[in-house]
């Protein structure tokens, strides 16, 4: 996909920070699919009216797809098994107003944030092992354990014998992640201050956070349980969870995944 430049852009065209853009991807056995989790509008200068266009590329493969608006961006995952998957995978985004065809603005090779969507194996461990009866069970580190230390997510071997076979697995994420969200959010309020602190293995979690733009936790201790529960709910809200979710409404339908 040939990018915008200053020659192929001479009327000055807005150019979107790709910051503004939190793009996900996730690749399972219903294939390969993307959604806009979160477009920030307001500080990419671009108005909540405008509608957003969108061209996923990988090598000469492309797809279009319509977004919505600028302040409320469609976010239901979207196929793009029809992009080659032995190339790079990029977004570019464009703006224009209601009834109008002139661009008011652009985004130019915009990467995904991951390729799962989950929380990935670069913050959480999952450990198959004899569990007794139980499916599942959650070690915490201490608040302030030192960095790369990480939430250990302990399942039945026998149940799930590899870590690969549980995040495959769309009931484990819908009923687990959004607890082990839940906890470290809990950690987060506890200690104020971790998440910029690069001594403890919270601060791992502060781009996480971020991106979910859930705001500081409260400083009274008494509305920490409902600030991470609001925490855990905003993480189950997202388009990778919704996506595992549509696995499991089709799945119990007895629909293909």
């Amino acid at each position: 996909m040939k990018q915008i430049s200053r020659t192929t852009n001479p009327t000055g065209l807005h150019n979107v920070d790709r910051k503004h853009f939190l793009v996900r991807v996730s690749d399972d056995a219903g294939g390969r699919v993307f959604w806009l989790e979160r477009f920030d509008h307001k500080a990419a200068g671009i108005n909540a009216e405008a509608r957003i266009g969108c061209v996923a590329s990988a090598g000469s493969t492309e797809q279009y797809f319509r977004l919505g608006t600028a302040g409320g961006p469609e976010r239901r995952p979207r196929s793009i098994d029809e992009l080659a998957r032995d190339k790079p995978l990029r977004f570019r985004f464009s703006f224009h107003m209601p009834g109008e065809t002139r661009l008011v603005g652009f985004a130019d090779g915009v990467r995904p944030a991951d390729e799962t969507g989950q929380l990935g194996g670069s913050l959480v461990d999952i450990e198959p092992c004899e569990l007794g009866g139980l499916v599942w069970m959650i070690q915490m580190p201490q608040v302030m354990d030192g960095p790369g230390e990480k939430p250990c997510v302990q399942v039945e071997r026998t149940i799930f014998p590899t870590a690969q076979a549980a995040v495959s697995h769309p009931w484990f994420v819908a009923l687990v992640m959004p607890e082990v969200m839940r906890r470290v959010a809990l950690l987060v309020a506890e200690e104020e201050g971790c998440l910029e602190n690069d001594g403890t293995w919270l601060s791992d979690w502060a781009g996480f956070f971020a991106a979910m733009d859930v705001g500081p936790s409260p400083p009274e201790q008494e509305d920490w349980p409902d600030w991470a529960e609001q925490v855990a709910m905003r993480f189950a809200g997202s388009g990778a969870m919704k996506h595992q979710m549509d696995r499991i409404v089709s799945e119990m339908n007895g629909e293909d995944a």
